[in-house]
């Protein structure tokens, strides 16, 4: 079995790995190169962003907790590519006509360049982030603490919150190292996107070569999984079909109004075209992300110790059978699933902190003709982003400290993606809807942003 100190060099070596990555592809693209790292395929495997902690160790405990509840998860998404890709069609034509570089951007811009606007959707999504980004924290310090106890060591709350702590600062010195480096007119990062798409590898590998070790290595086939599904407490088909609906509405509603997963679905995209692969090939990516999620559910409450957290069973299955390879596999998953959220949504949050807040407010105090002659701008808005970044991960943080870090995963999730989706009638309003005015949308956000907090957050 892997000792705890060896874990976390492998760790450091993965993350090295990443960096090696993103240094390379930010070098190709800076040669001209770029056309491999602009593929459709390396598009569609940006798009699993929307696949993090919650995805890879979250939907097993909503399984074991809920049954098939937890496909609403992949399902609203999967409406979305399906039927109604079209809309992404347009809001990447928007994008590119208008050189839109955030969802605050494409609000303000479709009512009249409204300032307000923009300012309110930015702070909506910096306050709905904010337990999201703490939902990868808590994931990544609790798989390290599991590791930690097969050792013996049971980690304190000290232990919990110095390890968070640490991995913020990880996250916030990667992403301030490749996400701002330098302004690109259209708010690409190459280096960021081609090293997502090989941690989208490395979580879906992992997660399947969890779930083929529990089906054929634990249960002795599909025939007898089946059997143990059949046999097991969790009702798969449980709650009442206006939950179901909600939720999937929900999901599909996240999907396009989340800011990273408008950074990667509109900002990083180079070409139209890459949206015909992605309408199956994303789905396809899901599918196999859920095929596994209910057998490992089963086997770990068949398994391990009544009152066993099954939003780790990733991790606890394959360690209690002494596979602690495929453990550690498991693990890294895990982490690329959180950082990988982490990094594009922390990005997408400081431009538009930097774009709708701090510049205006910047430029109102110099006086606009003085500092565009300066040439200051410039400087502000890198500085403005390296600081945001700090600051939305020490936000996530305090709330991962503030809410006691607790254990059910899909729960914070969901609060995060019902605050996100309060974006969504003045989005479809700017982009469908010409009579929609700028008052009724401001009135609609500010609205929904109070329901939501007095409500969930």
């Amino acid at each position: 079995m892997m000792s705890f100190n060896a874990l976390i060099v492998v760790a450091l070596v993965y993350v090295t790995i990443l960096f090696a990555v993103a240094f390379w592809a930010e070098r190709r693209a800076a040669q001209g190169r770029a056309r491999f790292l602009q593929s459709h395929w390396v598009y569609t495997l940006s798009i699993s962003i929307y696949c993090t902690a919650w995805t890879f160790y979250g939907a097993v405990g909503y399984a074991a907790r809920s049954g098939l509840e937890f496909v609403t998860i992949y399902l609203g998404p999967t409406l979305v590519m399906v039927g109604w890709w079209w809309i992404l069609r347009r809001l990447v034509r928007i994008g590119r006509a208008q050189r839109i570089t955030s969802i605050a951007d494409l609000i303000s811009s479709r009512f009249g360049k409204s300032t307000q606007l923009g300012v309110i959707v930015t702070l909506i999504s910096v306050v709905a982030g904010t337990p999201y980004i703490a939902l990868q924290l808590q994931s990544v310090t609790l798989s390290f603490a599991i590791f930690a106890q097969v050792e013996g060591v049971v980690w304190q709350e000290s232990d919990f919150n110095s390890t968070a702590l640490w991995v913020a600062i990880g996250l916030a010195v990667f992403t301030i190292l490749f996400g701002t480096r330098n302004l690109d007119a259209n708010e690409r990062h190459d280096g960021i996107v081609i090293a997502i798409a090989v941690e989208a590898v490395v979580k879906l590998l992992a997660l399947v070569s969890v779930g083929v070790f529990v089906v054929w290595g634990i249960a002795g086939g599909p025939g007898q999984m089946i059997a143990k599904i059949e046999a097991s407490d969790i009702v798969l088909w449980g709650g009442e079909s206006s939950r179901w609906i909600s939720l999937i509405f929900l999901s599909g509603a996240a999907f396009l109004c989340l800011p990273r997963m408008y950074q990667v679905l509109v900002v990083e995209n180079v070409d139209e075209r890459h949206l015909h692969l992605a309408s199956w090939a994303f789905p396809l990516y899901l599918f196999m992300m859920s095929l596994f999620v209910v057998p490992i559910a089963v086997i770990g409450l068949e398994l391990l110790p009544a009152g066993s957290n099954p939003d780790l069973f990733v991790l606890t299955v394959p360690l209690s059978q002494g596979q602690g390879g495929l453990a550690v596999f498991s693990f890294l998953g895990g982490l690329s699933s959180a950082t990988s959220m982490v990094i594009v949504a922390t990005i997408a949050l400081s431009t538009m902190v930097s774009n709708h807040i701090v510049v205006p407010l910047w430029l109102r105090l110099q006086g606009d003709g003085q500092a565009m002659i300066s040439g200051d701008v410039r400087s502000v808005i890198l500085i403005a982003r390296r600081v945001t970044i700090g600051a939305i991960l020490a936000l996530g943080f305090f709330y991962y400290r503030l809410s006691g870090g607790g254990t059910a995963l899909a729960a914070i999730g969901l609060v995060s993606f019902t605050g996100a989706v309060q974006i969504l009638p003045a989005m479809l309003g700017g982009i469908f809807w010409r009579g929609a005015t700028r008052v009724g949308a401001a009135v609609g956000l500010l609205t929904g942003l109070v329901v939501w907090l007095w409500t969930l957050f």
